[in-house]
């Protein structure tokens, strides 16, 4: 090869790279199809190596306005991975990766986030990651799932204080992702699973250990005696 041949080789490779690292990222999220993977933002502004979503959201999950940069190995291949960071005084700091392609969702996400809304009829305001990881295939199956999640209860349910939140660890059950929660006390359960399309399932399960007070209470909010205590239960889409 002579010495003209690799300088032409050279300068085609420099501008690939200047092209590759000033391509701006709103172009390649549309291209990559992250909005069909959920993946959204009012605004979007940088390249693919250091862009900003504003008020970026993972379907109805708000992630706040993050720092992001997209993979340009996994943009060669046709995906979308996504690696995004928060560093807020008042939201706390929130990392992670969003995949747009098969399988899609988030890996290694650390950090939390509020969930407007909850879970329907059961009031869960915020929810923290620890080291997440909840991947569906093309057909909205779970084929991966680990890590942890907690959910926090701002509001109290018949006197009961929640606010410490209930935990536990994420897994593929039956198609879908699962989490099966519990308090500090373990005497109030959480099981939540949900499928690649955002529809979830939630069954919320008190222990009253035969208090008639708090049973009529209960009650009262839409529990209804059953396995594991009283069971409120609840279903919708993210």
């Amino acid at each position: 090869m002579t010495m003209r041949m690799r300088w032409v080789i050279a300068a085609l490779l420099l501008a690939l790279i200047l092209i590759v690292a000033t391509f701006p990222m709103r172009l390649a999220l549309g291209l990559a199809g992250a909005s069909d993977a959920g993946i959204t933002a009012r605004e979007i502004r940088g390249s693919v190596w250091s862009g900003a979503l504003i008020d970026a959201r993972l379907g109805a999950l708000p992630l706040g306005s993050v720092r992001a940069s997209l993979s340009p190995l996994a943009l060669l291949g046709g995906r979308t991975e996504l690696a995004f960071s928060r560093a807020d005084e008042q939201l706390g700091p929130l990392t992670g990766r969003l995949h747009g392609s098969n399988p899609r969702g988030m890996s290694e996400v650390n950090g939390a986030t509020s969930l407007a809304g909850g879970f329907g009829l059961i009031p869960v305001d915020t929810i923290r990651f620890e080291g997440a990881t909840v991947r569906f295939d093309e057909g909205g199956k779970c084929v991966e799932a680990n890590g942890r999640i907690q959910l926090s209860v701002g509001t109290r349910i018949a006197g009961l204080d929640l606010s410490r939140g209930l935990s536990g660890p994420l897994t593929c059950a039956g198609g879908r992702a699962q989490a099966a929660l519990s308090s500090q006390s373990g005497m109030e359960r959480l099981t939540l699973s949900f499928d690649g399309s955002g529809a979830y399932r939630a069954r919320f399960a008190i222990n009253v250990d035969r208090d008639p007070t708090m049973a009529a209470a209960l009650a009262v909010l839409g529990f209804k005696p059953g396995s594991g205590g009283f069971v409120l239960t609840s279903s919708g889409q993210f």
